[in-house]
């Protein structure tokens, strides 16, 4: 009996070996294309289509958003349409292998900025104050972000996406799943900045280096 399972498998292997390939971790840079549709070649992203710049990302950061996605704790509250496409899009990746290749990838690609306007009318002290109280305690006052508190990298990252996802923390289309730790924190902590003064925070965050 195992002879005839063994000499089956083996013969489903030849005579189809697309079944066999399949389960196999396809390269980060492969995987990529997908991705380059919206968020670019060089992971420099696109405004229009609201996909922010991820090269270089964090890997930790990078995989957990992913997982995110996947499992539905991102991407399925109705309203969140970039956040919808985003979790289509990420299906080539909903397998462990093929998230830890692509984020691979990503993450070694050089960090690229995106164009950013000035923003003239922005109060830049007002917005240091209120990045200083509310969030350099786990995005550090550099902006360089901090694993362990599940803050990710703001220095470089597109103000507008920045700005779009204040929101959606701040109304509920994101920190909304029970098991979303981080996300639940950042949305409580969305709540306590008044919308004027998130302008400023943006600019404020728009000069911090890389």
């Amino acid at each position: 009996m195992k002879l005839t399972i063994a000499i089956f498998a083996i013969l489903s292997i030849i005579s189809f070996p697309n079944i066999a390939l399949s389960t196999k971790p396809t390269d980060g840079k492969t995987l990529y294309t997908s991705c380059a549709a919206c968020h670019g070649a060089k992971g420099e992203g696109n405004r229009a289509l609201g996909a922010p710049n991820i090269a270089g990302m964090d890997a930790w950061y990078l995989t957990a958003q992913l997982e995110n996605f996947a499992s539905g704790k991102r991407g399925t509250k109705a309203g969140d349409t970039y956040g919808a496409q985003m979790r289509a899009a990420s299906a080539p990746t909903n397998t462990q292998a093929n998230r830890a290749a692509i984020v691979a990838y990503v993450s070694k690609m050089p960090k690229v900025l995106m164009a950013t306007k000035a923003n003239g009318k922005a109060n830049l002290a007002n917005g240091s104050t209120q990045y200083n109280a509310l969030c350099s305690a786990c995005h550090n006052a550099n902006g360089k972000g901090n694993q362990s508190l599940g803050a990710p990298r703001l220095a470089g990252i597109d103000s507008v996406y920045l700005g779009r996802q204040f929101n959606n923390f701040r109304i509920g289309l994101r920190g909304y799943d029970a098991s979303d730790k981080h996300g639940k924190q950042m949305a409580a902590i969305s709540k306590m900045l008044d919308a004027k003064n998130q302008p400023d925070v943006l600019a404020y965050i728009n000069t911090l280096k890389l």
